[in-house]
């Protein structure tokens, strides 16, 4: 059923696993894909109460593969998976937990914004390289990262690219914890199992009062108009060269 994903359920817990480890687990179209319809299967079936979300083979995920945004690459496609993962997140009912290990580059830094829970791998690198790149901010970071932590520190990481540590995502409230390299997975089942013990309409509704009212809404809203000019931008010849140089192995 999924080319680009694990996914399984075991004992309530709905287990999604980016499953690329070639390409670092870069999302490719059909990982959008495929995320989506496990996210949509997995807030649907009655047999979940908790959705943990991972990366295969230590690494979480390098980010959107860079192939899709040549010239030549499936952009439509792009725009239709980031528009539906985060439209598919902010309606989402039930708890999202994170498990990252290795990286974790553009969406997959982003994730922290629309998870409930997130637990990391201290040696960890997270990025948002889209200014290095030479497209715009996405996932609706444009707009809540700043609200997250800050002005500030959200201009810092999204005007430089850099990459920053657990310890910092920890420390501005982005994670839970940061936990030896390796026991991500681990500690984010702990915590599912924990979550389990409770009533699950209580979960779904401290989920939803937890939103800002029209929260859905107003992501897709942001995340038009960052796609908007992402496209823009990604048709310009330095972008694209930008692009190319990233493929050649270039930083």
């Amino acid at each position: 059923m999924y080319q680009d994903i694990e996914y399984q359920v075991n004992d309530r817990i709905a287990i999604i696993s980016i499953n690329r480890p070639k390409v670092l687990n870069a999302i490719r179209v059909q990982t959008y894909k495929d995320i989506i319809a496990a996210l949509q299967s997995a807030d649907a079936d009655d047999a979940v109460s908790v959705i943990v979300m991972t990366g295969a083979e230590g690494k979480f995920t390098a980010g959107n593969d860079l192939r899709d945004l040549l010239t030549d690459g499936d952009l439509e496609g792009v725009r239709d998976g980031v528009a539906g993962i985060f439209d598919t997140l902010g309606g989402l009912e039930k708890p999202l937990i994170l498990a990252q290990e290795g990286v974790a580059v553009g969406i997959g830094a982003n994730l922290l914004l629309h998870a409930d829970l997130a637990y990391a791998g201290k040696s960890i690198r997270y990025s948002l390289p889209f200014a290095k790149i030479g497209v715009a901010a996405e996932g609706g970071s444009s707009v809540m990262l700043a609200e997250a932590i800050g002005p500030k520190n959200a201009a810092d990481l999204l005007l430089t690219g850099r990459f920053f540590s657990a310890a910092e995502a920890e420390k501005w409230g982005l994670l839970n914890a940061a936990v030896e390299d390796g026991k991500a997975l681990e500690t984010a089942m702990t915590t599912a199992a924990e979550l389990l013990k409770n009533h699950q309409g209580s979960l779904k509704a401290i989920k939803a009062l937890g939103r800002a009212e029209g929260h859905r809404e107003r992501l897709n809203i942001a995340v038009k108009a960052e796609m908007g000019a992402f496209t823009d931008l990604l048709a310009t010849p330095e972008t694209q060269m930008r692009i190319q140089h990233v493929l050649k192995g270039g930083k």
